[in-house]
């Protein structure tokens, strides 16, 4: 919804080569389209999604840019002559918003799953629009700028993002447990970054600088090469079971890994690939 019809045409293109077209229903409201016709798309798709839910009791995963939503909602409020609210959205929007998610919903056989994509304006995560949408969201991930710019991929904000799932009821003690020590050691990183700008990490005490390193090495090991950038890199994608991304970060936290090179956490799967990785690094070190 409210894409360029290029990109259309290449995820048609791309669903026809990965053979998953019997299993999926596409509703195009593109950019040319007039604003009225680009606000049904979503509508159109989640009842299409219902049909699938109730009729069928097949579960859906129904993914947009809800945002395109919202923008395309602020046009035709536009047309209509109203009075705009906030940062000119509709005065409507939030009870859109509403109106469209509270539709997104489980029933005793079948569920409908939305991944929303939400274009941020200006980095302003104060916007009335991400606001609105965020607050109808179990689980946020956010893209950060800086990840990407530093070569993390995928540029996933750990700090920033949350889920309503984190929580040692659903996930367990253990898993609760390092995630929280691992948004520590990020969270006091991250304090410091004004400090190793100005004076470096050598001017700061054993125990922050125990903290910058676990750190560096937990933002490295949490980049993953992913199937889908296979043909631009020459380099096969790899999956890390739930169990073995806890048994490295928790080996990280505990310092296991502060004697490796910071690259041999880069770019890897799980801590046996890293191990590997910074044995064949010191062998070749020794060799030459």
């Amino acid at each position: 919804m409210g894409e360029r019809s290029r990109e259309g045409h290449e995820l048609l293109t791309e669903m026809r080569g990965y053979d998953v077209l019997k299993r999926t229903v596409l509703v195009y409201g593109q950019m040319a389209e007039p604003p009225g016709a680009r606000w049904r798309a979503s509508l159109t798709a989640l009842t299409i999604a219902e049909h699938f839910r109730d009729a069928r009791h097949q579960n859906v995963l129904l993914m947009d840019n809800v945002f395109r939503f919202v923008q395309a909602g602020a046009e035709v409020s536009s047309l209509l002559g109203r009075l705009p609210s906030r940062v000119g959205y509709q005065p409507t929007f939030a009870s859109e918003v509403a109106a469209l998610q509270k539709r997104i919903a489980s029933v005793a056989e079948a569920a409908v799953t939305a991944i929303q994509a939400v274009y941020v304006p200006a980095d302003d995560f104060t916007d009335p629009a991400v606001t609105t949408i965020s607050s109808h969201m179990d689980c946020m991930i956010m893209l950060s700028r800086a990840q990407a710019s530093q070569g993390f991929y995928p540029a996933v904000d750990p700090l920033a993002s949350s889920s309503i799932l984190l929580d040692p009821l659903v996930v367990g003690e253990e898993h609760y447990e390092i995630a929280g020590r691992v948004r520590e050691t990020l969270a006091g990183c991250h304090e410091l970054q004004d400090v190793i700008a100005l004076l470096g990490v050598e001017e700061l005490g054993a125990a922050d600088r125990f903290i910058v390193r676990r750190a560096c090495r937990l933002q490295r090991f949490f980049a993953q090469l992913f199937f889908v950038t296979q043909a631009f890199t020459g380099t096969p994608g790899v999956s890390v079971s739930r169990e073995e991304t806890l048994k490295g970060c928790r080996a990280i936290l505990e310092g296991e890994t502060d004697d490796w090179a910071e690259s041999s956490l880069y770019m890897v799967g799980s801590l046996e690939d890293a191990r590997r990785k910074e044995e064949a690094a010191t062998t070749a070190e020794e060799a030459s």
